[in-house]
């Protein structure tokens, strides 16, 4: 199950036109990267949950999705949390263990080691576990998750890691959710652990980031142009400057660092554009200047402009 029904709140204003797990990574929505792993790591069925912009998201599940999947929307009128939304879509995800993945982050971790640490034990669930102190909230002692930040009575020696949001989860998980309306995931694993059932973590030593954030889509870049992380080289473009389809850089204008456009974008004459991402149909206007910046769908960018999102 694919988790892809956010508002992406941090990235606004691009997620008032575009939902999150549509955002490019050098012009491959995230969604769509995520479905391809899963179906190269054989996947049969994805299941995904949608509610912001649900309808953008459906277009694109009907036009893009590869055509060995099984890809089943589950759609959340009201919004139901990364709990509520397993519960929602119970029937469609069957009765044995699945893959869960959070659409915003990417990482190339081996899905099925997630997947084999869970059914090498009596678990409930086991996540996938990095060390970014941004995001330090599961206290773990070895592989056995002890509780997440604000539990009271965890030991003083606990060591604190991210929940990288992958994981491998068993339909058991599901009966200690509420039967309805919204939910954590982490609501359920503290009920499961509190009935006896354990939950484990495992370790994921691989490249990983959370893409929540205008900041973190142009480091992404940044890094995939000058120092493209193991597993991720595919989407590296081996240039600094990538143009989509029908992106337009008209005579005169001035492009440095790293700078992606997005299908029909357009700089037109005149305009200096450095280190910064074009979202489809953004445009930097005649003499124009951005620099460090997100210009998000069909944005007109005038004047000077230096860092944040746009839109």
């Amino acid at each position: 199950m694919i988790l892809a029904a956010g508002l992406g709140t941090r990235l606004l204003p691009l997620t008032r036109r575009r939902p999150k797990c549509l955002m490019p990574v050098m012009n491959r929505p995230l969604l769509g990267l995520w479905l391809q792993r899963l179906a190269a790591a054989g996947a049969r069925r994805v299941v995904v949950n949608t509610h912001h912009l649900a309808e953008k998201v459906h277009d694109y599940l009907a036009r893009q999705a590869p055509g060995d999947l099984e890809v089943l929307p589950s759609h959340e009128p009201v919004i139901l949390g990364t709990g509520g939304a397993l519960v929602a879509a119970r029937d469609r995800l069957g009765d044995r263990p699945f893959v869960l993945v959070n659409a915003d982050v990417i990482s190339p971790a081996d899905l099925g080691a997630l997947h084999q640490a869970l059914a090498h034990g009596r678990a409930v669930a086991c996540l996938g576990l990095v060390h970014d102190r941004r995001f330090n909230t599961v206290a773990v002692d070895g592989e056995l998750v002890l509780g997440f930040k604000g539990d009271p009575g965890l030991p003083g020696e606990a060591k604190w890691l991210t929940y990288s949001g992958l994981a491998a989860v068993s339909p058991e998980l599901l009966e200690h959710l509420p039967s309805r309306g919204y939910a954590s995931l982490v609501q359920g694993l503290r009920r499961a652990m509190a009935a006896g059932r354990p939950v484990v973590g495992l370790r994921l030593e691989s490249f990983w980031d959370d893409l929540g954030s205008p900041a973190a889509l142009l480091g992404l870049h940044q890094r995939l142009v000058h120092d493209p992380p193991a597993g991720l080289e595919h989407l590296a473009p081996g240039e600094p400057v990538v143009l989509g389809r029908g992106s337009v850089v008209e005579r005169g204008a001035e492009l440095s660092g790293v700078v992606v456009l997005g299908e029909g974008a357009v700089v037109e004459r005149g305009a200096r554009v450095a280190d910064s991402l074009l979202l489809p149909g953004a445009r930097v206007a005649a003499g124009a200047r951005v620099s460090r910046a997100v210009l998000g769908d069909g944005f007109l960018a005038r004047g000077e402009i230096t860092g944040g999102a746009h839109g």
